[in-house]
């Protein structure tokens, strides 16, 4: 029971993020730059305070590969950040769970993994779904900007998770501080070259919710979400990491006012519904070929 509390609550807390973000007056990339930063600090301590657990990384290739994900990592982050200013909070999160899909249908080639029926459903399902959540009225200052950042944050993340599967032999907490620290090599000088205005003031109500968000949703949530997967079946988390997308429509409409409508949400049903059939249905095939492995996909 200790362990799927240790999961449930970083995914309703990473729901949050659509209100914390909306609620931040300042450019998106200063806010994932800021965000990323504090995270790093965090989970750095935390390896330092528990490095005799670790193993060193045995291939340095990986670290290169590692880091050039995390890059890719910033920019998917700049570009869901800045869909929430464009477009219905929600749509953009249903849009941006897309990257399940994508995954899925890129692994069919890259990895040779088969297209049972759970996944064609999956994915049938899921593109339905998106068609449905966009082809109605949407709420926002430009829509078709919002979903397509949405859909660019969906497609960058899909490429991360890719790029995680061909990694091996590497803990989480290790893999995770180093994309961190790939997304902070793009992050940082894209902020600066593209900065105007003044920087973060961190005694402000806009500062004070940037720490939150990077303390607690990219530091200590993160490590609960790492020490939970150690303990629990790979169908299992796979399963509560939809409690992020649902909670996180659940606050936007409450705290937000960024709500539905019953077609949307048919099709947020049908997005969600489809994803999680293809990854969780279609992923027990390949995990009983490899029992006891574990993917480590790094959460928003």
């Amino acid at each position: 029971m200790k362990a799927y509390a240790m999961i449930v609550v970083p995914m309703v807390i990473y729901g949050t993020l659509p209100v914390f973000v909306s609620k931040i007056p300042y450019a998106s990339a200063e806010i994932v730059m800021w965000r990323t930063m504090i995270g790093f600090a965090v989970l750095g301590l935390i390896f330092l305070f528990t490095l005799k657990k670790h193993k060193p990384v045995k291939n340095k290739k990986h670290i290169l590969i590692l880091l050039a994900a995390g890059m890719l990592m910033g920019i998917s982050w700049i570009a869901l950040f800045e869909s929430y200013a464009w477009v219905n909070t929600g749509i953009a999160t249903l849009a941006y769970y897309m990257s399940p899909v994508i995954v899925m249908c890129a692994s069919i080639p890259l990895f040779k993994e088969k297209a049972g029926a759970a996944k064609i459903f999956g994915i049938i399902s899921a593109i339905l779904g998106m068609v449905i959540v966009t082809g109605v009225n949407l709420d926002g200052a430009d829509p078709v900007c919002g979903v397509l950042l949405g859909l660019l944050a969906a497609v960058l993340y899909a490429a991360v998770v890719l790029t995680d599967k061909s990694v091996r032999d590497i803990g989480g907490l290790e893999l995770t501080l180093i994309q961190l620290a790939g997304a902070l090599l793009f992050v940082i000088p894209y902020t600066i070259l593209t900065h105007s205005g003044p920087w973060m003031d961190f005694t402000s109500q806009a500062g004070f919710l940037t720490f939150i968000l990077g303390f607690v949703h990219a530091g200590l949530a993160l490590y609960m979400y790492f020490l939970a997967i150690q303990m629990l079946p790979v169908q299992s988390i796979a399963l509560c990491s939809y409690l992020d997308p649902a909670s996180a429509l659940f606050f936007s409409a409450v705290f937000l006012g960024d709500t539905l409508t019953p077609i949307q949400l048919a099709g947020a049903a049908l997005i969600l519904g489809g994803a999680a059939a293809g990854e969780i249905l279609g992923g027990r095939r390949q995990s009983a070929k490899k029992p006891g492995s574990k993917e480590t996909k790094l959460p928003d």
